[in-house]
């Protein structure tokens, strides 16, 4: 009896799945023929060859409309979309679709919607030609069609769909007799159409049928609906604040997990991706007066916050967490005035997860932090800031990246010394692939920090000078000419800068980048040095970087030979003088240019002393924004600066109390 039990299970299987593939292409012998030929193609070209004569044989048999069945326009139309499919272009056909939409029976209906869909787009001039028929199935008694054309609007309607079909699509999500699942693809068939028509929805009229939607039991419609009201209210949420408590009621609901059907839990927890929309609506209102919705609103963050857990399960840690870090974002949002409890629980609660070895939910802890980093949460981040550091060598380098956007938000005059200090350590170790963005972001909060600590320009210039030694490959010019306008600027600065560039060139072959910035400090500022350095060793030690210089560099070399040479001996700048004779004649333009131009200046009789003007010192630079802060946020999408992401809050609205679920 058990194994009759079981036969008779497998046939009503198979009767079922034959049943739902009988309509489609099951029994199609020639598709089929045709889909196993094209795979076993020994290569392109035969394929190709395989197409072209289909696509002949289908093209000749449409000019025979007379004489063709529907199964064969069925099967023909489905042997065009499989060589569209294929990256085939398929420039006929097209009109046969069309009449297959507007056929009486279903199996050729859901033909020609499932191959519209995938060969036209909105814009496709044929698209004009089925909005009457789309419109007939969607006013229709039968809930088959009502399904059909909903899924095809909501897959490629267009703006003259919405025009046309918006106020039907918006009777049947508001009709309470239809079954939930086509309301549910109304609702959706109606946000396709607001996106591309703003003007068909009227916040004075919709917000009320809207918020009577949310008291909906099924949630198969809710979910539906909440996409439609999250749509609506990231283009603008003003008239829509009546939606609110509805919102807000729904998700007390699904956190009391009453009245949820078996079908809408996952690992038992109440419909998540609904709890997600829900939170995710919310983010786009103000934060309302009304205390009850807005303790209301704070019991739900704080039932989130206190009941998510790591869990061994992948898949239910991603359900937990994914509504946890939308709570989280709300909790952000909402303006509580000197109550900082929720936003230092969400902190802490996301602080655990930077430690956990699960590299997911590290990652999302570190990017949720630096999301949430803002004036009035930066001391209770900057707690986890030994935790982060650590993670700057973490094996993945996503985490390592989110580590060090991180560290970048939370850095600040109480903590710059030791995080560029780790920056800086970590620089030599770290990967290729990060190097330039942890050499821009370190370069950035030297400057940031440099007016908040103790001799912070000096500090800042240690800091530089030492990242472009390291890290040169990884620098830009912009760096080194950030480094000069700031020196340039401090007069304090000049000797410092001059030192210590000269006492790297003594080491020996610093990187082409470093050797710029020293060409241009000992350029500019070593006559500062005096004894400590004659400008004949200066030009010595630059002319041994000018050999094996690239063009760049050269060019900076020159300039600061001819202002060493305005001030040195005469045995020195005739010395000089010969270099610049020598590269006269360089392929270079440039360079020959500056040679000629130096040479005259310099060794010509009597021109060292008319044109000692000419190469006095740089005056002051303007005061202007640093260029490298435009480059991190090109870098980072506008992210790196994380102070950045919290939006300002707009003023308070109200809006009535939320209804008990």
């Amino acid at each position: 009896p058990v194994v009759a039990r079981c036969e008779l299970g497998r046939a009503r299987f198979r009767r079922i799945r034959r049943s739902r593939h009988a309509m489609a292409t099951v029994g199609m012998r020639g598709l089929n023929i045709f889909i196993q030929d094209v795979r076993n193609a020994a290569n392109k070209e035969v394929e190709q060859e395989r197409v072209d004569k289909e696509l002949a044989n289908i093209r000749k048999k449409f000019k025979k409309v007379k004489d063709m069945t529907p199964y064969d326009r069925k099967k023909y139309v489905w042997k065009l979309l499989y060589i569209y499919m294929l990256g085939y272009e398929v420039e006929f056909g097209h009109m046969h679709v069309v009449g297959l939409i507007s056929a009486p029976k279903y199996s050729e209906k859901q033909v020609g919607y499932t191959v519209a869909s995938v060969l036209l787009n909105e814009t496709h001039e044929f698209l004009r030609l089925v909005i009457n028929s789309v419109r007939e199935d969607i006013i229709s008694r039968s809930e088959i069609f009502q399904c059909l054309g909903l899924s095809f609007v909501a897959n490629v309607g267009g703006r003259e769909f919405a025009d046309a079909l918006a106020a039907d699509v918006q009777r049947v999500l508001l009709n309470g007799g239809a079954r939930p699942i086509v309301r549910k693809k109304a609702a959706l068939a109606l946000l396709r159409l607001f996106r591309r028509n703003k003007e068909i929805l009227v916040p004075e009229t919709f917000s009320r049928q809207l918020a009577d939607l949310l008291d909906e039991r099924d949630l198969g419609i809710l979910s539906g609906v909440m996409s439609l009201l999250t749509g609506i209210v990231a283009h603008d949420s003003t008239g829509y604040e009546v939606c609110i408590p509805k919102v807000c009621a729904v998700m007390t609901r699904l956190a009391r997990n009453k009245d949820i059907p078996a079908d809408y839990q996952y690992y038992l927890l109440p419909s998540p991706w609904l709890q997600v929309k829900c939170l995710r609506a919310l983010q786009y209102f103000p934060t309302p007066e009304d205390p009850e919705y807005l303790q209301a609103e704070v019991e739900v963050i704080s039932g989130i916050l206190q009941g998510t857990d790591t869990v061994r399960n992948v898949n239910k840690n991603n359900a937990l967490h994914s509504v946890l870090f939308e709570a989280v974002s709300l909790a952000a949002q909402l303006d509580l005035g000197e109550d900082r409890g929720l936003i230092e629980r969400s902190i802490s609660v996301l602080g655990t997860f930077i430690t956990k070895s699960e590299p997911n939910i590290a990652y999302l802890g570190l990017n949720h932090l630096t999301n949430l980093v803002a004036p009035d949460t930066l001391e209770a981040i900057k707690s986890y800031i030994p935790e982060v550091i650590p993670r700057l060598h973490d094996v993945d380098i996503s985490i390592r990246k989110r580590a060090l956007d991180l560290l970048f938000a939370a850095c600040d005059g109480t903590n710059a010394r030791d995080i560029v200090g780790h920056l800086l350590r970590y620089l030599t170790t770290a990967d290729f692939a990060i190097r330039e963005e942890l050499a821009l972001k370190t370069a950035i909060l030297a400057e940031r920090n440099a007016g908040t600590i103790p001799n912070g320009k000096q500090w800042f210039l240690e800091t530089c000078l030492t990242l472009i030694d390291k890290a040169g490959d990884f620098v830009s010019d912009k760096m080194w000419h950030r480094v000069a306008q700031v020196v340039t600027n401090a007069p304090e600065l000049h000797a410092r800068a001059a030192r210590a560039t000269l006492d790297r060139l003594r080491m020996g072959s610093p990187h082409f980048m470093f050797a710029r910035v020293a060409a241009y400090c000992l350029g500019e500022f070593g006559h500062a040095l005096g004894g400590e350095a004659p400008p004949a060793e200066t030009a010595s030690l630059l002319l041994e970087e000018f050999k094996s210089a690239d063009v760049d560099t050269r060019r900076v070399i020159l300039s600061a030979l001819a202002k060493i040479a305005m001030r040195a001996d005469e045995e020195t700048r005739k010395k000089l003088g010969e270099v610049f004779r020598a590269h006269a004649v360089s392929e270079q333009v440039e360079i020959q240019q500056r040679a000629v131009e130096y040479f005259v200046m310099t060794n010509v009789a009597g021109n060292a002393q008319r044109l000692q003007s000419v190469m006095q010192p740089m005056p002051n630079f303007p005061e202007r924004a640093s260029a490298l802060e435009g480059e991190v946020v090109t870098a980072g999408g506008g992210a790196a600066d994380a102070a950045a992401v919290r939006k300002a809050r707009p003023g308070a609205v109200r809006v009535p109390p939320p209804r008990s679920a």
